[in-house]
């Protein structure tokens, strides 16, 4: 398992190289002036800060999302709501707050890499059609790949497979990444957010909204 960390503050790097090293092996970027890595497939998951000088983490995902479907976690200090939305928004998994303990790191990083390697036995499940293709992590309409990050799919496959079953948004969290901890409540809204966004692009709008309670997807779908 290769992990990419890039923070122009060398302590941060330093801190996950040392936390991970024992189980992933940690490629470093001190800034995004640095050279980025040509082929970003190589990494099984991506660590980056978002305040950095010249180009913002922000600005880095927009330039390398397209490139790499791995996990994405930002790291920072900024720790407004809008902050969060946006980053997820653009393409992150999560977004863990400085500072932040390295136990909670090595789980989070633990919880991404492991929902990204599921085994799945069948080939396809079909509903409404719409089609889930569990080990090409692919939903598709109408012979159309919906473009979801990887904890879109999570949430989209999570609801698809459980029709009808209303989760509320902190069993998503603790569905999805697999540990213990309180669920970022604005990082599931967004992820919903866009997953219905994109599948209505495709014509269908599955996903409701049970008030004060959470979401499910529609069982007659």
């Amino acid at each position: 398992m290769r992990i990419l960390a890039i923070d122009d503050e060398l302590d941060i790097l330093k801190l996950i190289e040392k936390a991970l090293k024992s189980q992933y092996q940690v490629d470093t970027i001190h800034s995004p002036e640095q050279a980025i890595p040509e082929d970003l497939s190589v990494y099984n998951l991506i660590i980056t800060d978002v305040m950095m000088p010249h180009e913002d983490g922000f600005e880095l995902i927009k330039r390398i999302r397209g490139k790499v479907s791995c996990p994405i976690i930002f790291l920072s200090a900024k720790a407004l709501e809008e902050d969060v939305i946006y980053g997820l928004s653009l393409g992150a998994d999560d977004y863990l707050r400085k500072p932040f303990s390295v136990a909670e790191l090595r789980a989070r990083i633990g919880a991404h890499i492991r929902r990204d390697n599921r085994d799945v036995a069948q080939a396809f499940i079909e509903a409404g059609g719409i089609s889930l293709y569990p080990e090409a992590c692919e939903f598709r309409i109408k012979e159309e790949t919906v473009e979801f990050t990887k904890s879109e799919f999570e949430i989209a496959r999570l609801l698809f497979r459980n029709r009808g079953q209303v989760f509320s948004k902190a069993q998503i969290y603790e569905i999805i990444y697999g540990y213990d901890k309180d669920g970022d409540e604005s990082a599931i809204t967004e992820h919903i957010k866009n997953v219905r966004r994109k599948l209505k692009k495709h014509g269908t709008e599955p996903i409701e909204t049970v008030w004060g309670i959470g979401y499910k997807w529609k069982k007659q779908v």
